[in-house]
């Protein structure tokens, strides 16, 4: 007999939110020897704090949505460890966003205005997409009273939830359109390979972070709403995994600067 559609969603979702968790494991060995070479007995600076929270909080995050994916926990109340793993997954795409917002600002040789600007755009954002999700998650329409109780521990997300990566994209898209501007307007005839790597690298990072929000924006707006859930882990991956090598990739070129007028002290090892 074949599987309601509901539970074929709910238990794909599950096996990509496990699966995630595994390739953040995996990644996570698979570049500790850089780990502990760039940020390992190292003065304690912004970037090190924000690479340290996108890199273990996301281990932590993880660790609940998958949990909330292969527990069984028909008759619990789960809404308090809903929102904690929410709150979880939001402090660490914040924290990865953080070391991108670094990377655009030493771009443009600390220009502490425009670190000014990004840090108020980027509160806006944060503030703009909780509410908003929250009103129209009130707003939505209300169960009838003459339905049989639900379970709130069903592995799925509500639509709403797609306006939080509508905001995640807006920013990138923000940073990158600084970094192309800033990459043709003062380092056009660069040969610098500090500057080739810190343009380079934020452009893909910020392209692939771009791609799986829009991604999950689709898998929530048009799919079956039992799909939801699909790229929750996948998503905190995605950006744990690419902060890490922002920073790697920053001190590692800024190790051997080749005389650029790019100024990178927020990453320079002490």
């Amino acid at each position: 007999m074949v599987a309601p559609i509901v539970n074929t969603g709910i238990q794909t979702a599950k096996y990509c939110n496990v699966a995630g968790l595994g390739v953040l494991i995996f990644d996570y060995f698979l570049m500790l020897g850089a780990e502990v070479r760039w940020t390992w007995n190292r003065h304690w600076d912004a970037s090190r704090v924000l690479f340290v929270i996108s890199r273990y909080i996301a281990f932590v995050a993880a660790g609940m949505t998958s949990y909330t994916a292969i527990a069984t926990r028909a008759n619990e109340n789960c809404s308090r460890f809903s929102q904690a793993s929410n709150a979880i997954h939001i402090i660490s795409i914040v924290a990865a966003e953080g070391l991108l917002i670094i990377r655009t600002y030493a771009f443009w040789k600390q220009n502490k205005k425009l670190l000014a600007v990004l840090l108020v755009m980027a509160a806006i954002c944060i503030a703009l997409a909780v509410s908003i999700t929250q009103v129209v998650n009130n707003l939505a329409a209300p169960a009838n009273p003459s339905d049989p109780p639900t379970s709130n521990c069903t592995f799925e997300a509500g639509r709403s939830s797609a306006i939080q990566y509508g905001f995640l994209v807006a920013f990138e898209l923000l940073l990158m359109s600084l970094t192309v501007f800033k990459r043709y307007q003062d380092y056009r005839y660069s040969n610098s390979r500090l500057v080739r790597t810190v343009f380079q690298g934020g452009v893909r990072y910020m392209t692939a972070i771009i791609f799986v929000s829009v991604a999950n924006i689709l898998i929530m707006s048009v799919v079956p709403v039992s799909y939801d859930e699909m790229m929750d882990v996948p998503q905190l991956v995605l950006h744990s995994m690419l902060a890490s090598r922002v920073l790697f990739n920053l001190r590692e070129s800024d190790q051997g600067m080749d005389g650029t007028t790019l100024q990178m002290s927020a990453f320079r090892p002490a």
